[in-house]
């Protein structure tokens, strides 16, 4: 048993010298950082939803009831809603010219009319 040991001990150690500087290496070898940005964007319904519970304010959207009174009598637009999420950064200014976008916000909109 000696014998095999002491016959196998130097291809041990050189193969133990061979990995060390391989596995140095790939620890020396970092990859450039890159920086991803990325932006999660509201549905419609989500969009329609924070108006309704009053996030947007500050931007002089009323909340709740008075939210679909104005919706109702015309004051406030789907559009309106959409700009008052990109002042807030809430969305990208993008969606002020994806009519898609803002005529989903608008028929959630008025699906929330129809309950309050």
């Amino acid at each position: 048993m000696k014998k095999l040991f002491f016959a196998f001990l130097p291809t041990l150690l050189l193969s133990t010298a061979t990995l060390a500087p391989a596995a140095k290496a790939q620890v020396n070898n970092e990859m450039p950082m890159a920086e991803i940005t990325m932006m999660v964007s509201l549905t419609p319904f989500n969009l329609a939803y924070l108006a309704f519970q009053g996030y947007f304010e500050q931007q002089g959207i009323k909340s709740q009831g008075n939210l679909m009174q104005d919706f109702r009598s015309g004051k406030l637009s789907g559009e309106d809603v959409v700009k008052a999420a990109v002042k807030t950064n809430r969305l990208p200014t993008s969606y002020l010219n994806n009519e898609a976008y803002i005529k989903g916000v608008t028929a959630q909109l008025y699906t929330l009319s129809l309950f309050n």
